[in-house]
């Protein structure tokens, strides 16, 4: 109420000067607001790919033997990687490319009492699995010989239901992040820059970006096998950027 009777005791020209300056000063806050509410962006991706080769290869030959006597099985499982051994070295492989897996043994009746016994079988009472692993650089080498264990089957071999094959493993992602994350970024700039245009504007600064996350697949996933990225020598490494860019 003060301030409204000082007002009035003014001047009529300091009157007219106040009415101004309160009109400029919401024109400007007005102004300020609008100008922040129309601040205009456009989000963009930008898609890396590259083909890589798989530089190392694990290979885990799976073989079981049953029988009902323990140490005549175990004598037969050592024969057969004995043979093992023998094919892949003949095949070109270096001793030190082949290794043991751990032997496990089960015994069916495990548990049962001595009068639940007499009636078994004992022929199949124990299952021997074991194997050997390979693991070498040569991934050529391990593909091309993983396609002849029907050799290893027609020499008596047991191979186990759950083999699955070599896997093909890509170590060198470090050494070509960088290179594909600049590819991404130069792809979501050109797509940001080609909106830009179309939106007769100019492309800005970078508000936001986010690099993504590298996948590895398989090259050409033709079929359920292929698919599996694991089981794919040849791979594709992919990386999407996404960046958000002020327009001007």
């Amino acid at each position: 109420m003060k301030i409204i009777n000082k007002v009035r005791s003014l001047p009529g020209i300091w009157v007219f000067v106040l009415a101004i300056g309160i009109a400029l000063g919401g024109y400007f806050v007005g102004d300020g607001i609008y100008r922040a509410s129309t601040v205009r962006t456009v989000t963009v991706k930008g898609l890396a790919e590259r083909d890589v080769v798989a530089d190392t290869a694990v290979w885990n030959i799976k073989i079981n033997g049953v029988g009902g006597d323990l140490s005549a099985l175990q004598k037969s499982i050592d024969n057969d990687i004995t043979e093992i051994y023998r094919f892949l070295m003949d095949s070109g492989f270096a001793a030190s490319d082949i290794q043991n897996l751990r032997v496990q043994v089960r015994d069916k009746y495990a548990g049962y009492s001595d009068a639940e016994l007499k009636g078994a079988k004992n022929d199949g009472r124990y299952v021997i699995e074991t194997g050997v692993m390979v693991r070498s650089h040569d991934v050529s080498l391990v593909d091309r010989v993983s396609r002849r264990m029907g050799e290893l089957v027609r020499r008596g071999i047991t191979i186990t239901e759950d083999y699955a094959g070599p896997i093909y493993i890509f170590n060198g992602l470090n050494d070509i992040k960088i290179s594909m994350i600049e590819q991404a970024t130069q792809n979501a700039t050109a797509a940001g820059e080609q909106f830009a245009r179309d939106a007769h504007a100019k492309l800005g600064r970078i508000k936001t970006a986010n690099q993504g996350v590298f996948s590895i697949e398989s090259r050409d996933p033709i079929d359920t096998w292929s698919s599996n990225e694991r089981q794919a020598i040849n791979k594709k490494v992919r990386v999407v950027s996404t960046i958000t860019f002020y327009l001007k």
